[in-house]
């Protein structure tokens, strides 16, 4: 199995988009996210297949591509209209996906509260990553206007499950099989005038079947207060 054509989107900080789609001669194609081009809340890798002619479609400008998502070099344009609608349909078809989320809980605000920073393993094999705890930020805003933001806190554990097993994610690798659900308790202090927030997720994620690992980063659904 040889590797045709890999599409790259990316995009320069403070965005940093990095989407990767690979293709290989026999058709296979796989999809990595990880810093999502929607700056959603869910990272991770997908399979699935192309036919010969999506795969001429690709390797059309060569055999690496990089997809300017802001401003699109013309030249790319034909190879990054099919890369996106292969990638769209390898959504459906995830391979090792996390999908991150945030609760708060607690008390009512100004007062202490407790945030529920979790994850959602979905596909066929388990997500392997680990926080970058000083690059994680909580975001607080008023209906849609930016307030104020800070970083997590240090924290004694990892995600666990309902049935307090612990499944790592902080000083060592995180592993949570599809379907499992692991949360972790992060002390939260509201500002003023804040009537939601969100999580920027930042770490180190392990490929399915590699031993490197690769940055990522995603951002939770903003939820009310």
């Amino acid at each position: 199995m040889t590797t045709v054509v890999t599409v790259r989107w990316r995009t320069p900080p403070p965005s940093s988009t990095d989407e990767r789609l690979t293709v290989s001669d026999d058709g296979h194609a796989r999809l990595e996210v990880l810093r999502p081009r929607s700056g959603g809340d869910t990272v991770g890798t997908y399979e699935g297949e192309v036919d010969a002619t999506e795969v001429r479609e690709l390797a059309a400008a060569g055999p690496d591509v990089e997809v300017d998502v802001p401003g699109q070099d013309p030249r790319h344009a034909a190879v990054g209209i099919a890369a996106d609608r292969v990638a769209q349909r390898l959504l459906a078809s995830p391979l090792a996906v996390a999908q991150f989320f945030a609760r708060p809980v607690g008390a009512v605000p100004p007062l202490p509260q407790t945030l529920a920073l979790g994850v959602l393993g979905s596909g066929t094999e388990p997500v392997e990553f680990e926080l970058e705890l000083d690059e994680c930020v909580v975001h607080f805003s008023a209906t849609g206007t930016p307030v104020s933001s800070t970083p997590l806190p240090e924290l004694p554990t990892g995600f666990m499950t309902t049935d307090a097993e612990g499944l790592g994610g902080l000083r060592q690798r995180a592993t949570i099989a599809p379907g499992i659900v692991g949360t972790m308790s992060v002390p939260l202090v509201v500002p003023d005038g804040a009537n939601e927030l969100s999580v920027q997720v930042v770490g180190r994620w392990f490929l399915p079947g590699e031993d490197l690992s690769d940055d990522f980063e995603a951002r939770t659904e903003p939820q009310k207060l």
